[in-house]
């Protein structure tokens, strides 16, 4: 019984690396996840907000904007998403780094 055990978890586990490769790739064609394209929203206003704030640094604001504006994203924006804000939110990205603090 030991065995079979041992040869059944190889098997899973033989399954598993073979799969990772296929899945990654799908992942990657299928575009960003919005939790990536939150990562990449923060990062941008971190950078543009560089001395602007106060000295807490721009991570809590930049935080609070980059979870607004990636939740007002369609998923489609967010699949398709390259880099900056989609044009349909351009106005209202102003007005929700206002209100973040």
């Amino acid at each position: 019984m030991g065995q079979a055990m041992m040869r059944f978890g190889g098997l899973v586990l033989s399954a598993a690396l073979l799969a990772s490769p296929a899945l990654a790739q799908k992942t990657a064609a299928s575009g960003p996840s919005r939790d990536q394209v939150r990562m990449r929203v923060l990062d941008l206003c971190v950078m543009s907000q560089s001395g602007k704030t106060a000295e807490e640094g721009a991570g809590p604001k930049c935080g609070c904007y980059a979870a607004k504006i990636t939740k007002a994203m369609t998923d489609e924006e967010v699949a398709t998403y390259k880099k900056g804000v989609p044009k349909r939110l351009t106005a209202e990205s102003t007005t929700v780094l206002a209100t973040c603090k």
